[in-house]
């Protein structure tokens, strides 16, 4: 299937289950086709996927029938509404409409240090072609610069910022880099290492979180709704081991303000 076409059904889907249903209109509009053009796509998912949606003449639109099932999007909602924030912030970076009339106010991002191009465009492209970087490194004293070779990995969002796991050549080890931190950054000729031998990023654990038993057990249910659950009541995340790290800090620090004590609390094994 040509991209451009898994695109559209994509988009058909996400208006059929997630909207109010879709009319050809809604194709013209958002991809800037003919109505014509629009008209023959909604024709080609209806032909290859018969029974999923039918015109309701009284909205002049399609909408999908009780058992329609989706075949290019994901049915989860909090996997929709993190699209509605990738839409969000597409729109800071492409100058297009937006396919969601839903406003969406993204508070973190006004928090978020502003990252130099002059930085960023190299450790991309030595991520793209694996290739290491020369780094000036500003730990979290202010005047504590170092420069070590380096051999990136993979971008991390955590903790509302972007990490870099990478190979340090001065270390021998794999570490995890805040990328507001890097000063500078050119070519280097040492070769790249992969994260194959990284075992924060290659094994993965299960943490374990309950409410805090000393909160009102309201609290405690309201803390665990949504939230997979095991036959004890515990919320399980699996995620890789330099992950903890960060999901750790997050649930450990939260705190009831109200009653001046913390939210979660691990269960170790």
């Amino acid at each position: 299937m040509k991209f451009d076409t898994l695109i559209r059904f994509a988009y058909i889907e996400t208006q059929l289950y997630w909207g109010d249903g879709i009319a050809a209109s809604d194709l013209v509009n958002t991809f800037q086709l003919t109505r014509q053009t629009a008209q023959n796509i909604l024709n080609a998912y209806r032909e290859q996927y018969p029974r999923q949606m039918r015109y309701d003449k009284s909205l002049k639109r399609h909408v999908p029938e009780e058992d329609f099932v989706p075949h290019y999007i994901s049915q989860e909602t909090m996997a929709f509404l993190d699209y509605l924030l990738g839409q969000n912030l597409r729109a800071h970076y492409l100058n297009e409409t937006d396919w969601s009339d839903i406003e969406l106010t993204n508070v973190d991002r006004l928090l978020r240090t502003k990252l130099p191009r002059q930085v960023i465009q190299p450790i991309l492209a030595a991520l793209r072609h694996h290739k290491t970087v020369l780094i000036e490194y500003q730990a979290v004293a202010p005047d504590d610069i170092q420069a070590r070779v380096i051999s990136p990995n993979h971008l991390v969002f955590a903790d509302n910022r972007y990490h870099l796991h990478a190979y340090c050549h001065e270390k021998l080890r794999h570490l995890d880099f805040v990328l507001s931190r890097i000063v500078y950054v050119e070519p280097a000729n040492e070769e790249w290492v992969s994260s194959s031998g990284s075992r924060e990023w290659q094994e993965f654990v299960t943490l374990g979180f309950r409410p805090n038993r000393e909160l009102p057990q309201a609290v405690q249910e309201t803390l665990l709704r949504g939230h997979p659950k095991n036959e004890k009541g515990i919320w399980e995340i699996r995620c890789r081991k330099n992950e903890a790290f960060y999901v750790r800090q997050k649930l450990l620090k939260a705190v009831d303000t109200h009653r001046g004590m913390p939210l979660w609390i691990e269960i170790e094994d």
